[in-house]
């Protein structure tokens, strides 16, 4: 009689959200993000900081003739000044990076070759290949891409595309390597 065929294909995942990013969000996005740099970045950020404060204590302890030089107190400002800096600029960055979302609705739609993200004056498209890895709180998702980083609230995502989401993540993207 008939030959009936059983083709099983894959359902189609995609997932799609538009929202306006909150500040907030964004900053724990990014400390999220620095604090799961490569091993290698974090050790050299510790080496760096560690080799200023050896050099602000070696400026403090020379003390010839059992006085403290004028020059010391310079280094030591010096050296607090960079440390002082550094804290201000990060925060410089955070607020000029937030600004060009602030308000804007952005909008995200994944599928099985990677996703896009769209802003009024932008959109980009990126594969699952060009993404580090996934990062999870209770309250975000995270996709770092090279110097960028993408935030996905999971306030804005249903129960089940939240469920959807991490599969699909956990399936394309490679582990977690700290």
């Amino acid at each position: 009689m008939y030959d009936i065929e059983v083709v099983f294909c894959r359902v189609a995942r995609l997932i799609q959200t538009a929202f306006v990013l909150q500040r907030d969000e964004f900053i724990k996005a990014q400390r999220l993000v620095l604090r799961n740099l490569p091993t290698r970045i974090r050790v050299a950020r510790w080496v760096q900081s560690g080799l200023l404060v050896a050099l602000m204590l070696l400026v403090l302890a020379y003390r010839p003739n059992g006085e403290l030089q004028p020059i010391s107190l310079l280094i030591t400002f010096l050296v607090w000044l960079v440390f002082l800096t550094g804290s201000i600029t990060s925060r410089a960055v955070i607020n000029l990076q937030f600004k060009r979302m602030d308000g804007k609705e952005i909008q995200y739609e994944f599928d099985e070759m990677g996703f896009t993200g769209r802003m009024p004056e932008s959109e980009s498209r990126l594969s699952w290949a060009a993404v580090t890895t996934s990062l999870e709180t209770d309250a975000l998702f995270v996709l770092p891409s090279g110097i960028l980083f993408y935030t996905i609230p999971k306030r804005v995502l249903s129960t089940d595309d939240i469920t959807v989401l991490r599969e699909l993540l956990t399936e394309k993207l490679p582990p977690r390597r700290l």
